[in-house]
């Protein structure tokens, strides 16, 4: 019989948002809460236009088991022929959060490209803190992100 103790319930509370969060960045693609991703805006367009563009549901490419919504035929094309050149970051979760051992879904309208890769982050404030040292921050992130696995 184990006897519940004062420390084995606060260890056990402490270690269950760490549990959903290993699962979240297991998925390894953020959907929030409409279940698609990148919010449904078109990954490809930011090379395209440098702007955040919504996709559609008539362009639609199935990838690491969640929907990515294209404004165009030709970007759904596009990522579908290599989804690694395209995709986010950190599964299209928060960069600067991951980088401070969170994991918080990213705004499809806060971003940066850096190096030919796509970054989100949750607020305006994690890509000016991204824009001081994106070395450190990503870096940061990637241990994090390695970890949850």
């Amino acid at each position: 019989m184990t006897t519940l103790t004062r420390r084995t319930v606060l260890t056990a509370m402490m270690t269950l948002p760490f549990a959903h969060l290993a699962r979240a960045a297991s998925d390894r693609v953020s959907v929030g809460r409409n279940g698609i991703a990148m919010q449904g805006y078109d990954t490809h367009a930011y090379w395209i236009t440098q702007s955040a563009r919504p996709g559609s549901e008539a362009f639609v490419v199935q990838w690491r088991g969640v929907p990515w919504h294209f404004a165009t035929a030709q970007d759904a094309e596009i990522f579908r022929a290599d989804p690694d050149a395209y995709a986010p970051g950190f599964g299209a979760f928060c960069t600067r959060a991951m980088s401070l051992g969170k994991v918080v879904d990213g705004d499809p309208e806060v971003w940066r490209i850096h190096k030919d890769k796509l970054y989100l982050f949750a607020r305006p404030i994690g890509g000016k803190h991204f824009d001081k040292g994106p070395e450190a921050m990503i870096a940061k992130a990637q241990k994090f992100w390695d970890a949850l696995d």
